[in-house]
């Protein structure tokens, strides 16, 4: 049987915020394919989210 792990908190909260900028940046490409926004813009701002997530959630995690 697997155990439950509790996660804490602020790490939850981390996580979460780490994927809320992924799926911003992945409806950046979206818009891109659609043709909602012009293609330079929704390929720099997408990639920039998913390049930006990572080192919020670190930082976050490093707070506190």
């Amino acid at each position: 049987m697997s155990e439950s792990t509790v996660v804490d908190p602020k790490v939850r909260k981390a996580n979460a915020v780490a994927q809320l900028v992924r799926v911003i940046g992945v409806l950046f490409f979206i818009a891109m394919a659609f043709k909602v926004m012009p293609f330079w813009w929704a390929l720099f701002l997408g990639t920039a989210c998913m390049i930006v997530a990572p080192a919020i959630r670190q930082l976050m995690m490093a707070r506190d």
